[in-house]
């Protein structure tokens, strides 16, 4: 018996010894509501920090703001003194531990928020109000059809994961999209805000119920005249190139032979590290790539037109050689010009409107 009191006492002493579970927030939908419940957001960009083309990404400052009614932390004002219960930092986690919270996610952001800030109000109907400031990365299919032209429609898949359409909703009202924005002088370096807006839909969920979707698309324009130097310049420095080939009267067919070919290989190097800085500008049917594949094009033409009005100038009689002089004189504008308007074409078409 003293055995057997002695194993006892010492499985009571570890049960006494394990620290108790914590206590886990309720997932409860708030008492006396009516479903489904409907929480409201609001979503200010405070900063672009980054668009990656490359990889499709962007990473994001941004700030969520979540309003949802729980009457079970309604209080009485008069006994408090106050209409409004304002926490921030721990506080403030600690207590959305406490309560009910809607479990708000976002659909395509990679890993977790850095430098979140966290305030929340409780207010003495009951009204909870949830603002969270953090940057993150966040994945974004990007449209390079246009490129430098393009504007890209950036999208925040909110969703509530915990709880199917039937017991809450995402919404945003009037008030909630007067305080959502862009901030208009944070935009990234590259690019320039030119709107936001919102969109309910639903989806299905795994366990085929209907889940909640609020997304949040913001416009940025990329700012086209940063590329002139990076990209039009160069292109239209080795297509100068023709210009020298059709006016310089003392080259050899030798030395414009081999102008020429120095030039398409130019331009070959030039696409392939257009190509590698911004993914898709070359292969799909952007302006850049129009300009580039037409480059090839007018490079050759250009080398074969005055090759065989040399040759034809060298085998005719004077007559038909004053004739070819002047059929000369008009090529070395016509071509050039051709090409200039064909290059300024394609620019100006995938200009949006």
């Amino acid at each position: 018996m003293r055995a057997i009191a002695g194993i006892l006492g010492l499985f009571l002493t570890l049960f006494c010894l394990v620290p108790a579970p914590a206590e886990a927030a309720p997932t409860e939908l708030p008492a006396g509501a009516q479903l489904p419940v409907r929480v409201r957001v609001a979503v200010r960009i405070l900063k672009v920090l980054s668009i990656k083309e490359v990889v499709g990404e962007g990473r994001l400052f941004v700030e969520v703001t979540q309003r949802w009614t729980d009457h079970r932390q309604a209080f009485d004002p008069v006994a408090i003194g106050f209409g409004r219960l304002d926490r921030t930092g721990a506080d403030a986690d600690a207590y959305l531990k406490s309560i009910w919270t809607p479990g708000l996610e976002i659909e395509n952001r990679i890993g977790e928020p850095e430098a979140r800030t966290v305030a929340t109000s409780t207010y003495a109907n009951g009204e909870v109000m949830l603002i969270e400031r953090y940057e993150a990365r966040y994945r974004f299919g990007l449209n390079l059809n246009a490129f430098p032209f393009d504007r890209q429609d950036l999208t925040l898949s909110f969703f509530l994961p915990r709880h199917a359409a039937q017991d809450a909703i995402l919404i945003s009202t009037e008030s909630d999209r007067d305080i959502s924005g862009i901030e208009d002088t944070t935009a990234s370096v590259d690019w320039r805000a030119a709107g936001l807006r919102f969109a309910n839909r639903d989806a299905m969920g795994w366990n085929a119920r209907s889940y909640s979707k609020l997304d949040v698309t913001m416009t940025l324009a990329r700012i086209s005249t940063h590329y002139l130097l990076r990209i039009f310049v160069p292109i239209m420095a080795v297509l100068a190139v023709s210009v020298f080939v059709l006016w310089a009267p003392d080259l050899i067919s030798k030395d414009k032979g081999s102008l020429i070919f120095s030039s398409l290989l130019a331009l070959a190097a030039i696409s392939f590290t257009f190509e590698s800085s911004f993914p898709g500008c070359i292969s799909l049917n952007t302006p850049v790539a129009q300009i580039i594949s037409l480059g090839y094009m007018y490079l050759i033409v250009v080398l074969i037109v005055d090759m065989s009005l040399d040759t034809m100038s060298r085998r005719t009689r004077a007559v038909s050689g004053a004739v070819i002089d002047e059929l000369r004189r008009q090529m070395r504008w016509a071509l050039p010009s051709i090409m200039a308007a064909i290059c300024i074409g394609a620019a100006v078409r995938a200009i949006p409107v």
